[in-house]
């Protein structure tokens, strides 16, 4: 698809909604299953109420308009477990997906996982993620405030990233634990993170992947949507146990490949960077970066633009999900 490259309205008008605006309902609820890998799930739910508070939002990003623990929805609506992916990610760092997908008639939940405090706790946040999606499932299920307006028959996996390996894992498909091991040895294996890895003295070949070579499928999960995931070349689709639909989306010349997700995945190719999948920038977001010695690339090109790909991407995922 082809995005316009200039708007007329100015950039404030369009990244600031007002707070005066109808704006899907948003509460924050704990899952402390694990005492050492406590969760916090951000709830986005359809609201017509007026926007109280925006959620996500910091110096660097733009925060998403949201309706602070509206009335929960009257009747089932499908449900969409988020997981943003990146390994140091900022709480609510999906709301603007979240959201939008909420307003398309869903409840919607961002997993926020517990950010690793350094290299060698990060090495499993492979095999944790889709757990972590199994647990917020569980959550939502047994809730006597949400588990009565879930449609069981419409459960999604949708990531980012990282988050989008976690998606597939717990859709059913197959992954060759010793892929990940190997990755940072091999150019295309799918790894970001191989340069933080080293810089922080870890040797992912000496990593004890044994909880990657488990089930960590979900059979509740009835499809998958996967942006931009990491790892995809250690997918192994004659090994998958998955029958649900996935729909796997690339930005711009990077492609992706169905055969890593069966031959019944379908493709998207955005036109689009991998920073576009975050939040809209603050107009000082990208110095701020530089400054702190952040990575100020997540701030790069017109966030017009970037506003413009974010309904585009909720928009392809919600007619996925709803022609299933």
């Amino acid at each position: 698809m082809k995005f316009i490259q200039s708007f007329a309205i100015p950039l404030v008008a369009i990244t600031t909604p007002l707070l005066a605006d109808a704006a899907p309902g948003y509460t924050r609820l704990k899952d402390t299953t694990l005492n050492d890998r406590p969760l916090t799930l951000s709830v986005w739910y359809p609201s017509d109420q007026t926007a109280s508070a925006k959620i996500g939002g910091n110096a660097v990003f733009v925060g998403t308009p949201a309706s602070v623990d509206a009335s929960t929805p009257t009747s089932r609506h499908p449900l969409i477990i988020v997981s943003h992916g990146g390994l140091r990610s900022a709480m609510d760092t999906g709301a603007w997906l979240s959201a939008a997908l909420a307003q398309a008639g869903s409840i919607v939940v961002e997993v926020n996982s517990p950010r690793p405090q350094n290299g060698p706790a990060a090495t499993g946040e492979i095999w944790q993620r889709p757990q972590d999606i199994t647990r917020a499932l569980d959550h939502m299920l047994n809730s006597p405030v949400w588990g009565d307006h879930i449609d069981q028959a419409e459960i999604s996996a949708v990531g980012f990233a990282l988050g989008g390996t976690a998606a597939l894992l717990v859709a059913g498909h197959a992954f060759n634990a010793d892929h990940y091991r190997q990755s940072c040895a091999r150019r295309d294996a799918g790894n970001p993170d191989c340069d933080w890895y080293a810089g922080q003295g870890v040797d992912l070949s000496k990593t004890d992947v044994t909880p990657l070579e488990q089930p960590l499928s979900d059979a509740r999960i009835t499809s998958a949507v996967a942006l931009a995931p990491e790892y995809l070349p250690g997918f192994d689709p004659d090994a998958s146990s998955a029958n649900s639909p996935v729909l796997l989306m690339s930005f711009g010349s990077e492609g992706l490949s169905s055969k890593a997700a069966g031959q019944d995945a379908s493709v998207v190719s955005l036109d689009a960077t991998a920073p576009d999948a975050f939040s809209v920038c603050t107009k000082a977001g990208a110095e701020i970066l530089r400054e702190d010695g952040g990575d100020d690339t997540l701030c790069a090109g017109p966030q017009a633009n970037r506003l413009a790909i974010h309904k585009a991407i909720a928009a392809k995922i919600s007619a996925f999900l709803g022609a299933k």
